[in-house]
């Protein structure tokens, strides 16, 4: 297997917007026949703690922030892998039922892109 590791995360939208249109690193790589796994999906933590509830539904109702964090960077198109770090069994538990969850859709990683871009 040949993979590419590249940053993915609410804080890293640039690479989910041009995904969603076809352009950038994720297609590019997933044209070469690379798998591609997101890092940095909580931005080294810091994401949970940024991240309301309110934006948290708004991506999937009853998700933590950090599943739907999570959840958003897993939808991505052709990302195939999430690469996390969990400090706990219970955390490591929340971040696989959040990459199970029905993936979102392409006009809601639109909507979630839009609401991060407003000022």
């Amino acid at each position: 297997m040949v993979a590419v590791q590249l940053p993915v995360s609410l804080v890293m939208m640039t690479p989910i917007v041009q995904a969603l249109d076809g352009r950038g690193p994720l297609p590019a790589a997933v044209g070469v026949g690379l798998r591609v796994m997101a890092s940095a999906p909580l931005h080294g933590g810091e994401l949970p703690g940024m991240v309301g509830q309110e934006l948290a539904d708004l991506i999937r109702p009853g998700l933590t922030p950090a599943q739907a964090c999570l959840l958003t960077v897993a939808s991505c198109p052709g990302v195939t892998d999430v690469l996390i770090a969990a400090s706990s069994t219970p955390h490591w538990r929340d971040a696989a039922d959040a990459v199970a969850q029905p993936s979102l859709t392409a006009a809601k990683l639109r909507e979630i892109a839009h609401v991060l871009a407003s000022p």
